[in-house]
């Protein structure tokens, strides 16, 4: 799998850490407790319209940035995306020191390592360097390498088995040659 495909994955499952996490806060409301954050109405535009732009809109830009953003660029912003996303899911974790929440357990610590996994790969994938004659990536030459040694392994394969079926057509007709002229005499 290359890393872009990666990267991808990863941030999928950051998007799915987010939705975990929403549950976890709003869950309590179903049984008529009180659920963890209560925003006021004068904030709750606000918060809301930053919980759209981390959750939602960071990943959604960090995905185009891996598809896409072939330039060395884009991979930089990518990697400061992630490293906001990273931050943003530790210094959550720090929330814990004031009050701890059993609820969030299996997500935070979830969520801080798939951050520190895809920061470390963003990285990565940033310092690789681009082929320009062909236009493609370390990883994807090492992929095509893979292919073309696939390929001609095959070849190669084909060719011993058209060898194999030469030398048994040639040696059927030697002994057939062999029958007629124990025949003749």
């Amino acid at each position: 799998m290359n890393r872009q495909i990666e990267m991808v994955v990863l941030w999928t499952l950051v998007i799915m850490g987010f939705l975990a996490h929403t549950m976890a806060d709003v869950m309590p409301a179903f049984w008529g407790e009180q659920i963890v954050t209560m925003p006021t109405p004068a904030h709750s535009r606000e918060l809301i319209a930053m919980m759209l732009g981390v959750c939602y809109t960071l990943p959604v830009l960090a995905i185009f940035l891996a598809l896409w953003g072939k330039h060395k660029a884009w991979r930089v912003i990518h990697v400061l995306l992630t490293f906001i996303f990273t931050a943003l899911c530790l210094l959550h974790m720090l929330e814990w020191i004031d009050e701890f929440n059993p609820v969030q357990l299996t997500v935070m610590p979830l969520m801080g390592l798939i951050g520190l996994i895809l920061f470390v790969k963003s990285i990565k994938y940033a310092r690789e360097k681009r082929n320009t004659e062909v236009g493609e990536t370390e990883n994807d030459a090492d992929e095509n390498e893979d292919t073309d040694e696939n390929e001609a392994r095959e070849d190669a394969n084909e060719e011993q088995t058209n060898d194999n079926e030469a030398q048994a057509t040639h040696g059927e007709t030697k002994e057939s040659e062999a029958e007629e002229n124990t025949n003749t005499k």
